[in-house]
């Protein structure tokens, strides 16, 4: 809040007439005279002499409330076609009189009393009104002893010369109001509606309570009555009263701008604030100028300390934008109290600077303020763009991280599809190989060719067993069903080839995913067990049916031959071998003879899901 607009208040506190620009004092004389409130007429006795304007009753009459007629002498020269009246203001209403003729009358003459103590007023006169020679100005002002009751400086003279300073005096006491009350309400609008939508900028609130808290004393310079109250004395009380609040929000307001948190000392600031408002309002009538006195003399005290704890926070690390208002609170200050100094006579220039200044010093807390949230703002949005760039670089190193574990797993992957070709090579060519050599070793010519030719095709089946495996893999995961149709096609047509009639009966397939080496291990039992039929069997139907169902994955392999041995024919091949691949599958295998024909049958539940 500006603290020049509270400084304007206590001079309207103590002295409801701010005094802009001394007048020439009045050219002729004064006299005052009391009377009583329904007073139409000046009284016929009890004149006094009156030095000058501006006039204080209080100081000739104390405690004198009521009704006081003012009568002043001048003796015009002709010629008289150019001629005006100026009155600066008076305290509280009256009504003016020239020559015995009517020239303005307040609307309220009796409590609830007309405001017109900051309401400069011009009246040309025509020449019928005035005459050259003597010439009498009455004035009925009605006023109290608590609020600088009297008549301020007047002057006949040239008409534009007092138009020009009629214009000057209206735009301080009136124009300049206006704006500052219309600003005010505009900025505590604004920062109201920016702390609402952003609760934790608390300094913003606290400006804008201060501004509607202050808005009695603003409206104070330009109400010309004291509605919605029915006597001055409420609205005095109004008006004192929310100065020492606002002082408080002032003081909230400097804390919070500067981060800064003092609970018990906020307590006890608010509790000393809070006890000189109500001592305004219960003070007894005679007793309300030193109450008021007395809370505007905290109040100053106050704001005074907040202001210097406000110009030793900014310059102590303190950001550029309070420093600046902190230079602005200074300044006012120091206009705050010329003010007083002036309107208490100690100096003799009596221009009020609080009235432009506190106008000014208004619009610069209100630039801080809005500097301050754009800049946030800004620092929001530039962290969004360093935030954006932080991202899409974390992105570009997360996408060569994942290229490069990609690249290892391929590797990987390779190198285990190389190891696992190379155990299955082993496994199965391998042994075979062995059993062969081993067997051709011990005597090459009792072995027959018909024997020898059935290894090779056994050599044979198994190679492109391992490489139609390995080339499924090598294009991604493969299910078993796909993995099973080059062994069905490459059986099937071999059975056709002996007249045998070889049956397929696949079930969900497509859904079991097996690594390699199971796949492997699967097929080959499967080839092991057709290939034993086809040698020995002597069978004319073969049924294969591989189903997977949610409990377990079976193989049977059914055939009407004359039955399937139960132990291998030879070491390295039959059963044996399929016997410990059936292990590395952790599933059963099992042979049984039917009535007609044998089963092989190969039983490997799925693990159970927690």
């Amino acid at each position: 809040m500006s603290i020049a607009l509270r400084l304007c208040a206590w001079l309207i506190l103590l002295a409801p007439m701010p005094a802009l620009a001394a007048l020439p004092g009045w050219a002729g004389s004064i006299e005052a005279a009391r009377a009583d409130w329904n007073s139409t007429a000046p009284p016929e006795h009890g004149w006094v002499e009156v030095g000058s304007l501006p006039d204080d009753w209080s100081e000739r009459w104390p405690g004198y409330d009521g009704v006081v007629w003012y009568r002043l002498h001048w003796n015009q020269q002709a010629p008289l076609d150019a001629i005006a009246l100026y009155l600066e203001y008076l305290t509280f209403a009256g009504e003016i009189r020239v020559n015995g003729a009517l020239l303005a009358r307040d609307d309220q003459l009796v409590e609830p009393l007309s405001r017109m103590w900051n309401v400069p007023r011009y009246w040309r006169l025509p020449p019928p009104l005035i005459q050259a020679g003597e010439n009498e100005v009455l004035v009925r002002v009605s006023g109290f002893a608590q609020y600088t009751p009297g008549l301020g400086p007047m002057r006949v003279g040239d008409a534009e010369t007092l138009w020009q300073t009629f214009e000057s005096e209206q735009w301080l006491r009136r124009g300049i109001n206006q704006v500052a009350l219309a600003v005010s309400l505009t900025i505590g609008f604004f920062f109201l509606v920016v702390w609402l939508m952003r609760r934790e900028e608390v300094a913003y609130g606290w400006y804008a309570v201060g501004r509607f808290v202050w808005l009695p004393v603003a409206w104070n310079t330009l109400a010309t009555s004291p509605w919605p109250f029915d006597s001055t004395e409420a609205w005095q009380n109004l008006t004192a009263l929310v100065v020492p609040l606002s002082i408080g929000c002032w003081s909230m307001f400097v804390l919070r701008f500067c981060d800064r948190r003092w609970p018990k000392r906020e307590v006890v600031l608010w509790s000393l604030l809070v006890l000189a408002a109500i001592w305004i309002v219960l003070a007894p009538h005679d007793g309300k100028l030193a109450a008021r006195n007395l809370a505007n003399a905290l109040s100053f005290v106050v704001v005074l300390a907040v202001d210097v704890a406000f110009l030793w926070f900014a310059f102590r690390g303190g950001r550029p934008d309070q420093k600046f208002l902190a230079l602005t609170s200074a300044s006012i200050i120091v206009a705050g109290v010329h003010d007083i100094l002036g309107v208490a006579g100690v100096i003799e220039d009596t221009t009020n600077w609080g009235t432009m200044t506190g106008l000014i010093g208004m619009i610069s807390a209100a630039f801080v303020l809005a500097w301050n949230f754009v800049d946030k703002q800004r620092r929001i949005e530039g962290f969004n763009v360093e935030l954006k760039r932080e991202v899409a670089q974390a992105q570009e190193e997360l996408a060569a991280t994942l290229n490069r574990q990609h690249e290892l797993e391929v590797m990987h992957a390779r190198l285990g599809e190389r190891v696992s070709l190379a155990h299955d090579l082993h496994d199965g060519l391998g042994g075979m190989l062995i059993g062969n050599i081993a067997a051709l070793e011990q005597g090459p010519e009792q072995v027959p060719s018909r024997k020898m030719l059935d290894a090779l095709r056994e050599l044979r089946d198994d190679l492109r067993l391992i490489i139609d495996t390995a080339a499924a893999q090598h294009y991604g995961e493969t299910s078993l069903g796909e993995l099973l149709a080059p062994l069905r096609h490459r059986m099937t047509r071999l059975f056709e080839a002996y007249d045998i009639d070889l049956r397929w009966q696949a079930d969900h397939l497509d859904e079991v995913y097996l690594t390699n080496t199971q796949s492997l291990d699967l097929l080959r039992i499967a080839q092991e067990a057709l290939t034993n039929v086809l040698k020995h069997a002597n069978a004319r139907r073969v049924e294969v049916e591989l189903r997977n169902t949610p409990q377990a994955l079976t193989l049977e392999i059914r055939d009407d031959g004359e039955g399937m041995p139960t132990t291998p024919l030879e070491p390295g091949t039959g059963m044996r071998s399929m016997q410990a691949r059936a292990r590395r599958l952790a599933a059963t295998l099992s042979i049984a003879s039917l009535d007609q024909g044998s089963l092989v049958r190969l039983h490997r539940p799925w693990p159970v899901r927690a």
